[in-house]
C-alpha cells in the first residue's frame, strides 16, 4: 500500500514544526527527537511533534486519504488496509520530510505488515528511502497487531 504526500502540504506543515520545536516536542513510544508522526484516523495525514500551536494545528494529508477530497469509503479501506480497525501513529524521520522540502518533491510512503518505507520522489524517482520496523502490538485486527498510541 502507498501513499503520496505532496510538496506543498509538506511546505506547510514544515514551516509550522520548525516554529513549534523549540517550544517543545511531544514524545511517542520512547522517541522524543523532533519529527512528524504519520496519523491514521479520519483519513491519513502527518503532524508534526511539537508543541501544538494556537488555533488549528497544520496536517497534511494523504492524496490518497483526505477526507475533504476522497469519499469516505475509499479512504477508509485504505486507512483499515494500513492500520486496522483502529487508529495509528507511526514515527517519520525529519530529515525525510526537510530533505523533501528543500528538495521541492514529494513522498510516498510504502507499507508492509512489519515495515515502512519512506522515499523522497523527485520528478517519479526516489531520491532517498528509508525503511523502519512499524511500531505495532498484537492486537491488530488487520495483521493480528495494533498501534500504540
Amino acid at each position: 500500500m502507498k501513499l503520496t504526500f505532496p510538496h506543498a502540504r509538506l511546505k506547510a506543515l514544515w514551516n509550522e514544526a520548525v516554529r513549534q520545536w523549540p517550544v517543545a516536542v511531544r514524545a511517542m513510544n520512547g522517541r522524543d527527537s523532533p519529527g512528524f508522526w504519520l496519523v491514521g484516523g479520519q483519513g491519513i495525514y502527518l503532524v508534526h511533534n511539537g508543541a501544538r500551536p494556537r488555533g488549528s494545528v497544520t496536517l497534511a494529508y494523504a492524496n490518497e486519504c483526505d477526507p475533504l477530497r476522497v469519499p469516505v469509503q475509499s479512504w477508509l479501506g485504505i486507512k483499515r488496509a494500513i492500520f486496522g480497525d483502529n487508529d495509528g501513529r507511526e514515527f517519520v524521520d525529519l530529515v525525510m520530510i526537510g530533505t523533501a522540502v528543500d528538495a521541492g518533491a514529494d513522498v510516498e510512503v510504502t507499507f508492509e505488515p512489519d515495515t515502512m518505507t519512506v522515499a523522497v520522489v523527485e520528478k517519479g524517482t526516489a531520491s532517498i528511502r528509508l525503511q523502519s520496523p512499524r511500531i505495532r502490538d498484537k492486537n491488530d485486527t488487520a495483521s493480528g497487531r495494533s498501534c500504540r498510541v
